[in-house]
C-alpha cells in the first residue's frame, strides 16, 4: 500500500459527509441577500474611496477637505445639485437686474476665435462642492502668469476693488468691491464678493457676470454655472444666516495658454464692469 493509500484510508469517505442544503423559503433568503451584500460591498466600497480620492484632490475650498466634509457634501448638498450648462435662462435674465447700463449686451465681446470647442469641455468634478475641473489642467508656467495677471488686474483697479480673504473659498485671497463703492445687485448678494481663482489647485475661477455674458460665456465653452446658483440649498443649509448662489455666479475655465489667459482676464474684467457698475475698468 503507498503512503497516499495509508493516509486517505483514514479519511472519512466524502459521500458519508452530510450537506445540508438550505429548504425553507427564508434559508434561501438569507442565503441571497448574503451573497448579495458581499457583491455588493465589493463593487460599492472601491467606488466610494475613488469618489473621496477626488474630493480631497480638490484640495482646500469651501467644505472641510476631509472625511467629514465628503460625507456632508454627498449626503447634504448633493441632491440639491442643478443642471449648469443650459443658457436659456439667462434671455429670460437679461432685463432682471437693475442699475448696470449694460441692456441685453453685457460687456463682453468674444470671438470665434477665443472660443473653445464645446464638444471638448474640461471634466469638472462630480461634487457640488467645492467645484474644480479635472482636466485640461495649465501647466506651471501658465499658473504663475495667470496668477501674476490677477493680481495685477486688482492692484490697477485699486479705485473699484480691494484684496480680502474669500468668503466663498476661505482659502483663496479674492476680489471684492472697494471700500467707498456701494454695493448693490449682484455685488449685495454675495457681500462684496466678486471674482477668485483657485490657486491651490486647478487654476478655475468664479466670476459674477451678466446675464447677457453668462450666456456668451457659457457658449464659447467657457464656463459653467455652479451647481447650487438658482437653489435656495444655502439659505436652506446654513437656516437662512448665507445667501443662495445667484444664477449669475460661474465658473470660469482655466487658461492653458497665453492667449487663453488674455482672454481669462477679458471675462474677468467684464465681470468686475457688471459687479461694479463701472465702466473705468482698467
Amino acid at each position: 500500500m503507498s503512503y497516499i493509500d495509508q493516509i486517505t484510508k483514514h479519511l472519512p469517505s466524502l459521500s458519508k459527509v452530510p450537506i445540508r442544503l438550505p429548504h425553507s423559503q427564508q434559508e434561501r433568503l438569507a442565503v441571497v441577500l448574503g451573497t448579495t451584500a458581499v457583491v455588493g460591498t465589493s463593487l460599492v466600497l472601491p467606488a466610494l474611496y475613488r469618489d473621496y480620492e477626488i474630493f480631497i484632490s480638490y484640495g482646500p475650498g469651501g467644505p472641510p477637505s476631509n472625511l467629514l466634509g465628503w460625507v456632508v457634501v454627498r449626503t447634504l448638498f448633493q441632491p440639491f445639485m442643478s443642471e449648469m450648462l443650459d443658457t436659456e435662462v439667462y434671455t429670460q435674465r437679461v432685463d432682471a437686474l437693475e442699475g448696470h447700463g449694460a441692456g441685453g449686451e453685457g460687456y463682453l465681446n468674444l470671438t470665434p476665435e477665443q472660443a473653445r470647442p464645446i464638444a471638448d469641455r474640461p471634466i469638472v468634478g462630480p461634487h457640488v462642492a467645492p467645484q474644480r475641473q479635472l482636466t485640461q489642467l495649465p501647466e506651471d508656467e501658465i499658473r504663475d502668469k495667470l496668477d501674476a495677471a490677477f493680481k495685477a488686474f486688482g492692484f490697477r483697479n485699486h479705485h473699484l476693488v480691494k484684496w480680502s480673504r474669500s468668503l466663498q473659498e476661505a482659502h483663496a485671497d479674492a476680489l471684492f468691491l472697494a471700500d467707498h463703492i456701494a454695493a448693490f445687485g449682484i455685488a449685495k448678494h454675495t457681500n462684496g464678493e466678486l471674482a477668485h481663482i483657485h490657486n491651490g489647485g486647478d487654476h478655475s475661477a468664479h466670476f459674477c457676470l451678466s446675464p447677457a455674458d453668462c450666456k456668451k460665456v457659457i457658449e464659447a465653452g467657457w464656463g459653467q454655472r455652479h451647481g447650487f446658483s438658482g437653489t435656495s440649498a444655502i439659505t436652506w443649509l446654513s437656516l437662512g444666516t448665507r445667501p443662495d448662489v445667484p444664477v449669475e455666479y460661474l465658473l470660469i475655465y482655466a487658461p492653458r495658454n497665453d492667449a487663453e489667459i488674455d482672454t481669462f482676464m477679458q471675462i474677468l474684467a467684464a465681470s468686475i464692469k457688471f459687479t461694479t457698475g463701472r465702466e473705468d475698468v482698467r
